[in-house]
């Protein structure tokens, strides 16, 4: 009989966590172990468990990287400012999706070594095709996550060949061609028996027909990844994967990890306490105003904290930078907008809100009062009084602010007499914070009926499509990410809306007017702070935007939508979007000097805002380890050779806008 040397090392979370009584066997034995024990379904669930990965991993990978380049919290002083860690990817990220590529393959392989070696039973010789199909779509998702991190990656990896590094392009079309093959090869008559679902890391109990369905959903997602880059290709591929809309199209479908509070693969990716995952000024202005339907009737305790929709708050122009788009820069809003997105509340909680069902209190001995503004004069110089530098107090509790891109990277003098920012506590008690139900471990999301909704709607817009309107799948999706969030009752209101949040977009898909300056209303910081003041207001200008055509088309909506609807856990697939369409506005991080330390420090400037946004302006890629240099320089350079320009963060991949614009 065939041994099978050291393969099962660290399969044992099936065990642990999922009961495979079968590898209870194996695993008294973890050096050596015949082929009957080992089955594909323990390496397949070792590899999603890797993936999923622990709070070391995650904390640096989602939070500080994909979370900061999608802006979906704020910045943490990272990638959405070009700044980077190797040791971050050497030692972390690389070595657990490297990990779970292997394991993916190495199910795939189990599967036709089982199948070839005359050991599996009857049932196996159905259900064991059907896992090594299940592991090829799981794996087209790791090498998707590899290249559209890193870039060109080695499709023979781990394939028992010697990789040599391919070009994005040729490993799109590999991702593409596995997820149609693993799709038709499906049998969805076969189910899982006894435990062999127990090791489903989804929670699915390897339902054959939902695999399937989210073979064709990532098809939908990758075939649109090269809609700027390849459309002939992006349109072919879309349009056979949605043929009869065998896609993920119900809550139940979702495709998600369920995560715990501990520290293993499992734990959840926003759990750790130090991290203050704030909300950012570009989630803020998102979330203001959009939908019209009001705060106070949502939740009638926070009436009295609510502020009119057309005041922008208190202006510090003092203490906040002016070096950037935003167009609610140095507002701080002391209180609630009259409107907020009904999902706003729900993935974010306000401030010391101990009422609140996801109330999460970080800094037990801290609260919301405590910070303050160190008084400066016109130029911005402090002005100390006989015994300490003079405070404007502020009052944070159930106030709506987000935190400022650039702010926390000390490029700029300003912010230091701004505690509610500069203060190592600051952010996580006078700002909104992602809610305790995500900091305590929900479920991480990979693929959800919202997405397939979204992508159908662009695709028809684009004319890709027949089968659905625009319209009509922009709709489906807000309502399905309504539901998933508990709020549907404010769903009708909500699609009707043509109110406009703070960078002039509406709900209304048919409500497409541009929007123009209005007269809005705000408080002075140091003089006359009791009278209401009002002033123009400025949405940004399409014109000098990444998407560069409009703030309230109907790509801005879908885009705009399904960037609401993925927070928290999609933060790489927002990052996508954002790098292949500069769809939904991020605004130019804020800077006063240099960016020392950051890959963006010869582009962005503390004037260049002023011209307009530009894409070396936002992350476009992380860096590949030191350690793929160090160990393989020839294929190393063969990488950076594949993706035309310097191993670092700005240089755009293939198929992003800014690649196709230069």
């Amino acid at each position: 009989m065939k041994d099978i040397k050291t393969i099962i090392l660290g399969l044992g979370a099936c065990t642990a966590l999922f009961s495979c009584s079968d590898f209870d066997e194996v695993n008294t034995s973890p050096i050596t172990a015949t082929i009957e024990y080992v089955k594909p379904q323990f390496a397949l669930n070792n590899s999603i468990a890797q993936a999923k990965m622990d709070p070391g991993v995650s904390e640096r990978i989602v939070v500080y990287n994909w979370g900061s380049a999608a802006r979906v919290i704020g910045e943490m002083s990272f990638l959405n400012v070009g700044r980077y860690s190797d040791d971050y990817t050497s030692s972390y990220y690389y070595p657990c999706i490297c990990n779970s590529i292997k394991n993916a393959t190495l199910a795939i392989n189990t599967a036709d070594q089982q199948l070839a070696s005359g050991t599996a039973t009857a049932h196996e010789q159905k259900f064991f095709p059907n896992v090594k199909q299940f592991a090829r779509i799981w794996r087209a998702y790791l090498v998707s996550e590899f290249t559209d991190n890193f870039g060109p990656y080695a499709i023979e990896g781990f394939m028992g060949e010697n990789p040599v590094f391919n070009s994005e392009k040729e490993v799109y079309a590999f991702i593409l061609k596995e997820l149609k093959e693993a799709s038709e090869a499906i049998d969805t008559s076969v189910e899982a028996e006894g435990d062999e679902g127990s090791c489903d890391t989804f929670g699915n109990n390897f339902n054959a027909t939902k695999w399937k369905k989210l073979a064709n959903s990532l098809r939908m997602r990758y075939a649109m990844r090269l809609s700027v880059v390849d459309p002939a290709t992006a349109r072919s591929e879309f349009s056979a994967a949605a043929e009869g809309l065998n896609v993920i199209t119900t809550q139940d479908e979702i495709f998600a990890v369920p995560e715990n509070n501990g520290w293993d693969n499992l734990t959840g990716v926003f759990t750790r306490s130090f991290d203050d995952q704030v909300l950012s000024s570009t989630v803020a202005n998102l979330l203001t105003n959009l939908g019209g339907v009001k705060v106070a009737d949502m939740y009638p305790r926070l009436a009295s904290n609510v502020k009119p929709a057309n005041y922008l708050g208190i202006r510090y122009n003092r203490h906040y930078v002016a070096n950037t788009d935003n167009p609610t820069k140095q507002y701080w809003m002391d209180g609630i907008p009259e409107n907020l997105d009904p999902r706003a509340l729900k993935i974010f909680c306000l401030p010391d809100d101990a009422e609140a069902e996801n109330y999460i209190d970080k800094y037990l001995d801290k609260s919301a009062k405590d910070f303050a503004l160190l008084a400066v004069d016109e130029s911005g110089k402090p002005i100390p009084s006989a015994e300490k530098q003079d405070r404007i107090a502020i009052d944070a509790t159930k106030c709506w602010n987000g935190y400022p891109a650039g702010t926390r990277a000390t490029w700029s003098s300003t912010v230091s007499y701004n505690e509610l920012v500069s203060n190592g506590y600051g952010p996580g008690c006078t700002l909104p914070m992602l809610g305790s139900d995500y900091c305590s471990g929900k479920a991480r999301i990979y693929f959800a009926p919202w997405e397939s909704y979204f992508l159908l709607a662009e695709a028809a817009e684009y004319g890709w499509i027949s089968n659905i309107t625009p319209k009509e799948a922009y709709e489906l999706g807000i309502r399905s990410s309504f539901e998933y969030f508990g709020v549907s009752e404010y769903a009708d209101q909500y699609i009707n809306s043509t109110t406009r949040n703070r960078l002039g977009t509406s709900v209304a898909f048919d409500d497409t007017v541009e929007p123009t300056s209005e007269v809005m209303t705000y408080r002075d910081g140091y003089t006359n702070t009791d009278q209401i003041q009002e002033v123009v207001y400025n949405y940004p200008t399409a014109s000098k935007t990444l998407y560069g055509k409009a703030m309230n088309d109907h790509l801005t909506k879908i885009i705009t939508q399904k960037y609401i609807a993925q927070m928290p856990y999609q933060v790489l697939e927002i990052w996508n979007d954002h790098r292949r369409l500069g769809l939904p506005f991020f605004e130019i991080p804020a800077n006063e000097s240099d960016l020392i330390g950051s890959d963006m420090v010869n582009v962005l400037k503390k004037d260049s805002w002023k011209n307009g946004q530009q894409w070396d302006f936002y992350p476009q890629r992380m860096r590949y380890p030191t350690t793929l240099d160090n160990a393989d320089p020839e294929n190393y350079q063969k990488a950076v050779e594949l993706l035309g320009g310097s191993d670092v963060i700005i240089t755009p991949l293939w198929w992003s806008l800014g690649s196709n614009q230069k």
